[in-house]
């Protein structure tokens, strides 16, 4: 038999007596005949006396089914010969076919309840007759239809937890930045309360020590004066017992005079002793009882330097103020945060003056008048060495400042700004200056409370000067 004989009767050969399709799973039976597995389990699936071949009739007494592996390898020749394909050699692997697989024929419906793509012989046959098939291309649009609009609602889904991220993580930094401001403000109040302790106690300590001296020398008084007097009335007495054993004739002649009782002397010089001590209680109980936020005293008056006046500024010819006297707005909004150059963006940038006194050692404070409009700042700034600027704001100087811009107050470094919150404007601030501690603090001057104190720093030598600036129509210090 030539080839195309032997491929033209190779798939009757090649099919199941039962379902008229190729083997699937082949097994023989006990009269050498093959069926499909699954085909012969149906068959002999109600009991019977015996169990007969569907195809001679032939019966057993017991059920045997062999598995048919040489009919299977027939099998998949027959399937490629009937598609006009080369038998490969060895394990050539096999292209993926396109239609059924059982009918050759072209995958034209889908099966709903199966899931599965049927030819029109599969649409027809037993196990797809009763379920709910549609062509191909309208199961495809449907389908499309279903997974655009689950697309389009995982994508909605998917904005609105892109916004819900970004809104949540625009609400995480505004708490933290609320968090460091506040962080910044209880490190400030404990700063402050530190110095003010710190300087009360000073003060307290000197102000005992006055009084222990004070103490002593009325206690050395007052115990002479005690002391002079009982030896006077020792005296007295020694007189009068004497005067007491001279004969009666001579106690008459002589001019009797009793001394004054001293007790109402004695008793008045106790009685002052006395009210004196009450006075250094009363003045100890009103020391006990002051107040512990007390800002530092003893201002020192700071003259204002021209030379080192940015060129919008106007000083003062006694160097006790400075104005801003711009022709022009100035640019931006003002130092600091926000638009405009703040401190520190480079030399003879900053409207800014120094003062004329600079601070090597010791603790000074002065008291500063600012106006409610426009922007100002005002604190120290010390030079870094070698660099040899003399402007204040540039990158060779350092800063410790705090002021106004834009309505709200800031603590200025030349690295950093803090905002200061629930600050009411105050009218006169006090800047006080720990040159070996590293300190700077601002009071409200008027109202004698704590504004803001820096953490301690190093001033690392080098002479630290007042620094102040106005900013705006309206500025002035």
């Amino acid at each position: 038999m030539d080839a195309p004989s032997a491929r033209d009767a190779l798939p009757s050969e090649a099919s199941c007596p039962i379902c008229l399709e190729y083997f699937r799973d082949p097994v023989s039976i006990h009269c050498g005949h093959h069926f499909c597995r699954s085909c012969i389990e149906r068959c002999w699936e109600w009991p019977t006396a015996g169990f007969a071949c569907p195809r001679c009739r032939d019966t057993a007494p017991e059920r045997s089914l062999r598995p048919s592996r040489e009919l299977a390898r027939v099998l998949e020749i027959a399937r490629r010969l009937s598609r006009g394909e080369a038998l490969g050699i060895g394990d050539q692997e096999e292209e993926e076919e396109e239609g059924c697989q059982r009918h050759r024929e072209p995958l034209e419906v889908f099966c709903k309840e199966d899931g599965a793509l049927l030819c029109a012989i599969c649409r027809e046959s037993r196990a797809h007759r009763a379920h709910t098939v549609l062509p191909v291309p309208e199961v495809v649009r449907e389908y499309k239809g279903q997974i655009q609009a689950w697309l389009q609602a995982l994508k909605d889904d998917r904005d609105k937890l892109l916004e819900f991220r970004e809104a949540e993580m625009r609400r995480n930094w505004e708490y933290l930045e609320k968090t460091e401001a506040e962080r910044q403000r209880i490190l400030s109040q404990f700063q402050g309360l530190r110095l003010s302790l710190e300087e009360h106690s000073r003060h307290l300590l000197a102000r005992l020590g006055d009084l222990e001296r004070d103490i002593g020398k009325v206690q050395e008084e007052n115990v002479t004066s005690l002391t002079k007097e009982i030896s006077r009335l020792d005296t007295r007495v020694q007189e009068l017992e004497e005067k007491c054993r001279q004969p009666a004739r001579t106690f008459l002649q002589e001019n009797l005079q009793l001394p004054p009782l001293p007790l109402p002397e004695l008793e008045k010089k106790i009685h002052h002793f006395r009210e004196e001590n009450i006075l250094l209680e009363e003045t100890l109980r009103s020391f006990q009882e002051g107040r512990i936020h007390e800002i530092p005293s003893g201002a020192v008056t700071v003259t204002l330097d021209p030379s080192t006046a940015h060129p919008h500024l106007l000083v003062a010819p006694d160097g006790s103020s400075v104005t801003w006297e711009s022709a022009q707005d100035p640019p931006g909004d003002g130092p600091g945060p926000g638009p405009g150059p703040p401190p520190g963006d480079g030399p003879g940038t900053d409207p800014s003056v120094l003062g004329r006194e600079g601070v090597m050692s010791g603790r000074r404070c002065w008291d500063v008048q600012v106006a409610p409009a426009g922007s100002w700042a005002l604190g120290v700034a010390t030079e870094t060495p070698g660099s040899g600027g003399e402007t204040p704001g540039s990158a060779e100087w350092e800063l410790w400042s705090m002021g106004l811009c834009q309505g709200q107050f800031w603590a200025l470094t030349s690295l950093e700004r803090i905002p200061l919150f629930s600050i009411q404007a105050p009218r006169r601030v006090r800047v006080a200056l720990d040159y070996e501690r590293g300190q700077v603090a601002f009071f409200d001057a008027d109202k004698r409370s704590l504004i803001f104190a820096f953490p301690a720093a190093s001033f690392k030598g080098q002479s630290v000067h007042p620094w102040f600036l106005v900013w705006g129509e309206g500025s002035r210090i």
